[in-house]
């Protein structure tokens, strides 16, 4: 059940059309469990960094969640 739940939010971030391919790659690393080091070593940033663009890219999905709801509650 729990390699379900990652297969999916997998789908849902490469299907998404508000993130782009870095953040669309660093949030499917985190999923999979990567450290912020190791993924920082890839695109030569520091692991602060690669939290910034999480961070970033988990706000772009929450701030569509919250106009879906908006809507729907209409």
């Amino acid at each position: 059940m729990r390699n379900q739940t990652i297969y999916h939010f997998i789908s849902i971030i490469k299907q998404s059309d508000r993130i782009n391919a870095k953040e669309k790659d660093v949030l499917i690393k985190r999923i999979e469990g990567k450290e912020l080091r190791e993924i920082g070593k890839r695109y030569k940033v520091t692991g602060e960094r690669i939290r910034q663009i999480e961070k970033t890219a988990i706000m772009k999905f929450l701030k569509k969640i919250h106009q879906l709801l908006l809507f729907e509650s209409r």
